[in-house]
């Protein structure tokens, strides 16, 4: 490539990011977002404190002893102009059905949770392949927490990620979906037989809105409803089953 072509490409990558700047702060009029400059890449900005108090609520709800240190809003555009154009192009498909955004949790470690911010999520490096090999996401918060990676280190950032949802193919009961490379059919979602979890295979259908900073315990994990033991009384109280995924617009 010569050197007027890379300079129109540079150029045109320049314009593509400052728009999506430009959408970023549209899209949400109530952000710190009006300090960001573009050219310096993503950043994490800090949140009101009623914005605070919401998105802890939120996940109290379903992790009850998710001792939160800290929680900042990312500010990604290229990203975020990505995940609109997936948006505008998974509404095409199928005779513009009905495309979801679904506010869903992902839980990984900090340096992972920064990483991907340029590179997107591995889901290899998780042990939820259960329900589909891709990067699994769930409305609740202690699932995200315990079927997170094993890897050293108790600070922990939960994700809250608005995830693109058009077709879902369900995991049917009894059927981890451990083998399961891609959804069948014009699926782009599998979805576990109890609906709290949903796998996804495009890096570009999910944007991370929050990063949730906590640090892990060991209480977090045997207090938890997915450890075994409680399980059977967490089911019996009704903390298994549907829920709605969350509005945090």
């Amino acid at each position: 490539m010569d050197s007027k072509a890379s300079k129109k490409k540079v150029s045109e990558s320049e314009d593509f990011t400052k728009h999506a700047a430009y959408l970023l702060k549209l899209d949400y009029p109530n952000s710190r977002f009006n300090k960001c400059d573009a050219r310096d890449g993503p950043q994490l900005v800090n949140v009101s404190r009623e914005r605070y108090e919401l998105l802890s609520s939120r996940i109290h709800q379903t992790f009850a002893n998710c001792n939160i240190s800290e929680i900042r809003q990312v500010y990604a555009p290229h990203m975020y102009a990505i995940y609109k154009l997936r948006y505008e192009e998974m509404k095409l498909i199928v005779h513009q059905s009905k495309v979801k955004k679904k506010n869903l949790y992902h839980v990984t470690t900090e340096d992972r949770a920064l990483e991907s911010l340029e590179s997107g999520l591995d889901w290899r490096r998780t042990r939820r392949a259960k329900f589909g090999c891709g990067v699994s996401f769930s409305d609740d918060a202690d699932y995200a927490n315990f079927y997170s990676d094993n890897s050293a280190g108790g600070r922990r950032v939960i994700m809250i990620c608005s995830v693109l949802v058009r077709k879902t193919y369900d995991i049917p009961e009894g059927d981890n979906g451990d083998s399961l490379i891609v959804p069948p059919g014009c699926a782009d979602t599998t979805v576990s037989h109890n609906g709290r979890v949903y796998v996804k295979y495009n890096d570009n259908d999910f944007y991370p809105k929050y990063f949730v900073y906590y640090t892990r315990t060991s209480e977090n994990m045997t207090e938890s409803k997915y450890f075994r033991g409680n399980t059977r009384r967490a089911r019996s109280m009704g903390l298994v089953g549907s829920m709605r995924a969350m509005n945090l617009y």
